[in-house]
């Protein structure tokens, strides 16, 4: 995660436990379990955003930076502010390797010459392969599109499907699979 990308989830993280309870705060060990980042990365982002304003930190007498922080007012207009929110901490973009695409085009010319499927439910799997490729290729792909296809998918042929698990269970088909259906569920 880039710097912008860390910062941005901090933020979302305490505006999240703000609307849970406003005198909540993270400590950092809590932070470094959700963010998945180490001590010194934290301690660089967590001051920036303090020093903006964003946030508050209690700090303890002596020892360590801080031991909790907790979203201000203007943090939380920052955030409820999608447009300016995304201007200064842009979302971080999740883009699928073109080799994935690869495999779907090698998956639907598989498919395409396999003589024990039907010709009808033939064209049915290889029009599920390509709009899922096709949807996976989009800035903003639809997860339930995606789902009820594959759903579709999943009756059609049990030696496609396995092939195609495969490729839609690779780490960054899943990371844009569970971005999408986070949005599509306001999550």
């Amino acid at each position: 995660m880039t710097n912008s990308e860390i910062r941005r989830r901090i933020l979302e993280l305490l505006y999240k436990s703000y609307t849970e309870h406003p005198y909540n705060r993270i400590t950092p060990k809590e932070f470094k379990e959700m963010l998945n980042i180490g001590l010194k990365e934290l301690h660089f982002n967590i001051i920036y955003l303090e020093e903006k304003g964003y946030l508050e930190l209690s700090k303890p007498l002596e020892g360590s930076v801080f031991v909790g922080a907790r979203i201000t007012p203007r943090g939380v207009d920052l955030v409820e502010d999608e447009y300016e929110f995304n201007v200064f901490f842009p979302e971080e973009s999740i883009k699928i390797p073109d080799e994935i695409f690869v495999e779907f085009e090698n998956l639907i010319s598989e498919t395409s010459g396999m003589p024990h499927i039907s010709k009808e439910s033939k064209e049915l799997i290889l029009e599920e392969l390509k709009f899922i490729q096709q949807e996976l290729q989009n800035k903003e792909p639809r997860y339930s599109k995606i789902k009820q296809k594959t759903e579709s998918l999943k009756t059609r042929d049990s030696e496609i499907w396995q092939k195609f698990i495969k490729i839609i269970k690779r780490p960054s088909v899943a990371r844009v699979l569970s971005s999408a259906a986070q949005k599509e569920l306001g999550i």
